[in-house]
């Protein structure tokens, strides 16, 4: 069960382009929608390939070559069918917020989502239970957002009770796409996002972050469009020719990897993305700027490992992620 309509039909062959309408009753629009831009670009037989964008609003290169496609491809060029959902929290992509201003909520944080709940959740529910049924594949495309600094990964969501072939079929498809680091993740054991949901589902997915700092990147831009070109030839979808991927390196978060502040202030890091650290270093200061006399408090790594991300912001509140550790994956927990 949904609110939310439509005038495409998944199942016609062709190029769709319109959009997918939530029901809205604002204080400004009695009878209005969230208007979701959607497309689907169908031919022949092949596998069903779901790409969204801006999950978070304040992730640009992901909706940049989403409507990049939308604009380009004809259906000829395409065997199997792509359903394309550039701008999937439409009202954070207008606020350039990670959050959606209409409920203050993550859409990467509610799913499987309420059909009947928050406009945040009720687009997650039309996702997982709409739009994920029809797919073979789903690729969700990030890019670290307004608060981080972030390495260029591909993520595949990995719990214990995940079905090893759809493991395998994800990791398949980030060692396509060929971003530099593989992550195999857990979300730090939250399971409220598209990808764990999908996951959850039997959907090999994998989440892309190929930007930072809430701007658009040229370089994510230039390598987001060539990766997603790799994940379509290798899913025997489109014939292009796109920058051979370098292998990448398969890495997991480990505990004790994301590095907390332990109070207000103003952090001033001492290390950089990609930078290697060992238990005991330096993380960088903690500033009370307002006190000049107030020497800043030393913060430390807990363990070793490759510096993944860091907050974009100076000022930070207790509790906020200063900086995640990644690890190499071991040999034995490869898929």
């Amino acid at each position: 069960m949904s609110t939310v309509f439509t005038d495409i039909d998944f199942s016609l062959p062709g190029k769709q382009v319109g959009f997918a309408h939530l029901p809205l009753s604002a204080h400004n629009d009695a009878w209005g929608t969230i208007a979701m831009p959607l497309a689907v670009i169908a031919n022949g037989e092949g596998p069903t390939l779901l790409i969204t964008g801006a999950i978070h609003g304040d992730e640009y290169e992901g909706p940049i070559i989403i409507n990049e496609l939308i604009r380009n491809l004809q259906a000829e060029q395409v065997q199997g069918r792509l359903i394309l959902l550039p701008c999937a929290n439409t009202p954070a992509l207008r606020a350039s917020n990670r959050v959606s201003p209409l409920d203050n909520k993550n859409l990467a944080r509610v799913f499987p989502g309420n059909p009947w709940g928050t406009p945040t959740e009720q687009i997650a529910a039309w996702i997982h239970d709409t739009l994920f049924p029809l797919c073979d594949y789903y690729l969700d495309l990030h890019s670290g957002g307004s608060s981080l600094f972030i390495e260029e990964s591909a993520q595949v969501v990995v719990t214990d009770e995940l079905d090893p072939a759809v493991r395998k079929h994800s990791e398949a498809m980030a060692r396509a796409f060929g971003a530099t680091l593989t992550v195999v993740t857990n979300n730090m054991g939250d399971p409220r996002t598209s990808c764990g949901a999908a996951a959850k589902l039997g959907l090999p997915a994998i989440a892309a972050e190929m930007g930072w700092n809430g701007s658009v990147s040229p370089q994510g831009v230039k390598r987001t469009r060539a990766a997603v070109a790799r994940v379509l030839n290798h899913l025997g979808m489109m014939e292009t020719d796109p920058p051979s991927a370098t292998p990448s390196q398969q890495v997991f978060i480990p505990a004790g990897g994301n590095l907390l502040s332990p109070g207000d202030g103003w952090f001033e890091p001492v290390v950089s993305i990609g930078d290697t650290v060992l238990a005991g270093d330096l993380a960088g200061w903690l500033h009370r700027l307002s006190e000049p006399c107030a020497e800043p408090q030393a913060v430390y790594f807990q363990i070793a490992g490759q510096v993944y991300s860091q907050r974009t912001f100076g000022v930070t509140s207790q509790g906020n992620s200063l900086a995640v550790l990644v690890q190499n994956l071991p040999q034995e927990k490869q898929a």
